[in-house]
């Protein structure tokens, strides 16, 4: 049986999960894939580039002895036909040819380049040939250019080619591009999950609103019985009807879940009064162990809907209640304006916390400690506050001791 269950679970997973798993090996696959092929592709056109420039040296000495450019031309022009750039210094260090569709400085005539005093060179044409030169040279190996007797009679230096270059980085574009669309699908996947959370919420309450809707009704009418029989002013039947009430309010709040509900500028006190003063009446069933009151007062002008907003302080101090050890501790709803213009809202209790693991998962739909429920209680409530208030809502605040929720209004002119 217990393998079974393993099995279940551990498919449910993979039909959770599948598709999430191939996308990320998939997109790593490719990337490897791509990035090993660049790097080979980079090193043979790096290798490539080497032997054309040892073949080159190899008849570069005839170049170094030429007595006008004519003589140079022919190996010149093949040098000119390489994507490689390459310079050719005889043994003074003298500059003496190099490929000028590559590197872009035109060759000077050869007057210019042998009357050079190299010991203190002053033309700006040779100074930045030298230049180059040198870079070339940190990079990569120069060759020596030997004449028929086995004389060094100069030297060629040699840079990466644009193509080599271009393929160099070929492996971080790849990596860009292929993060950029994994960030893209998993956008995409989120922005699915929140449309279906979103349809899921709005079908859930709007359900919800109208199954009350029948109960409501008939206890209306037995009310109506029972003060014609008992009479107006008796106590319980006033309770009964502020229960009533509080009903319809509760419906009503379903049947706004998925449409844009109307802010008002009200009195935040007064709302937080009201759903403490319901609860102070029906905390006694508990055997007085609970303690339930509020502190502070928020002046800063705030818009936010008054059943949603009961509804969030409902919910916050439900959970208080319940996360209270054997029933017995102290609620506290605190209400101070904040530096920014808005209101802070704090809903403490002295119960048990929020184990570690779970802090970052209470908010989420489906989630919950409890025998009993759907775990969408905080999760609408975040809903609630983040997306039809525009403001924030997080846990200040958790140890055994007691937990502290902490709500955040912007200011009415951000909205």
């Amino acid at each position: 049986m217990m393998k079974l269950l393993r099995q279940k679970t551990f498919m449910g997973m993979r039909r959770r999960y599948l598709f999430n798993i191939y996308l990320l090996v998939g997109s790593v696959s490719i990337v490897v894939a791509t990035t090993i092929f660049t790097i080979r592709v980079s090193k043979a056109v790096e290798r490539q580039s080497y032997l054309t420039t040892q073949l080159i040296s190899s008849v570069a000495s005839r170049l170094i002895k030429a007595s006008s450019i004519e003589e140079m031309r022919p190996v010149a022009a093949i040098m000119n036909e390489t994507d490689v750039p390459m310079i050719l210094t005889n043994n003074e260090g003298r500059p003496v040819l190099w490929n000028t569709p590559v590197i872009g400085i035109p060759v000077p005539t050869y007057e210019i380049l042998f009357k050079e005093n190299m010991s203190k060179p002053s033309n700006p044409v040779i100074l930045e040939i030298l230049s180059l030169a040198a870079a070339y040279d940190q990079d990569q190996q120069p060759f020596a250019v030997m004449d028929r007797d086995g004389l060094r009679v100069g030297t060629l230096h040699y840079g990466r080619s644009a193509l080599s270059k271009r393929l160099k980085i070929m492996p971080y574009l790849e990596l860009m591009v292929m993060a950029l669309f994994f960030l893209m699908i998993l956008w995409a996947l989120q922005s699915k999950k929140e449309a279906q959370q979103k349809a899921l919420f709005a079908g859930m309450a709007k359900e919800t609103a109208h199954q009350l809707g029948t109960p409501l009704t008939s206890i209306m009418g037995w009310v109506a019985l029972l003060e014609e029989k008992i009479g107006v002013g008796d106590e319980t039947i006033d309770e009964l009807n502020q229960d009533i009430s509080r009903l319809s309010m509760i419906s009503a709040r379903f049947s706004q879940i998925g449409s844009k509900p109307k802010l008002e500028d009200t009195n935040l006190t007064e709302v937080v009064d009201e759903t403490v003063e319901y609860f102070q009446r029906r905390l006694p069933h508990l055997g007085g162990r609970v303690s339930l009151r509020r502190e502070g007062a928020a002046t800063n002008r705030v818009l936010f809907n008054r059943d949603l907003l009961g509804w969030v302080l409902e919910n916050l101090i439900k959970n208080g209640i319940d996360a209270l050890v054997d029933g017995k501790g102290t609620l506290t709803v605190q209400l101070e304006n904040s530096s920014e213009g808005g209101i802070h809202l704090r809903v403490t209790d002295t119960g048990k916390g929020i184990p570690p693991r779970e802090g970052n998962k209470i908010f989420e739909p489906g989630f919950t400690t409890k025998k009993r429920g759907w775990g969408m209680g905080l999760a609408l409530v975040k809903r609630i506050v983040s997306q039809y208030h525009n403001g924030k809502i997080r846990v200040e605040s958790t140890s055994q001791h007691g937990t502290t929720f902490l709500v955040t209004f912007p200011p009415a002119a951000s909205h």
